[in-house]
């Protein structure tokens, strides 16, 4: 199953982004608890999603969210995810100003 986040920029010129951003994020913590996984995607032809759903001009097509059941790891996703792990959070964000590293583990 698959969702389109749009947000009425005219109903809400500064806020739309946002709110749709909330939004789909309980989506997918509804989905999570429901044992479903999702995958936001955010590289698409808005004009042509926005012919396909037949959105008003008003509305902003943010992103697509695709929901079903996850795929379980085998053996190989396990290792491959051993050989490129995650970042630390010092690698990924900022204090109090940009590029001035993380003083936290």
């Amino acid at each position: 199953m698959s969702f389109v986040a749009c947000g009425d920029t005219k109903a809400s010129p500064d806020w739309h982004a946002a709110n749709v951003s909330l939004a789909v994020e309980n989506m997918i913590l509804s989905a999570q608890s429901e044992g479903l996984g999702t995958c936001r995607v955010g590289s698409f032809d808005e004009k042509e999603v926005r012919e396909t759903v037949k959105a008003p001009d008003n509305f902003a097509v943010l992103l697509l969210l695709a929901v079903g059941y996850a795929k379980k790891l085998d053996v190989a996703d396990k290792f491959l995810h051993l050989a490129r792990p995650r970042k630390s959070l010092r690698e990924v964000a900022s204090e109090e100003e940009f590029g001035k590293y993380l003083t936290i583990n």
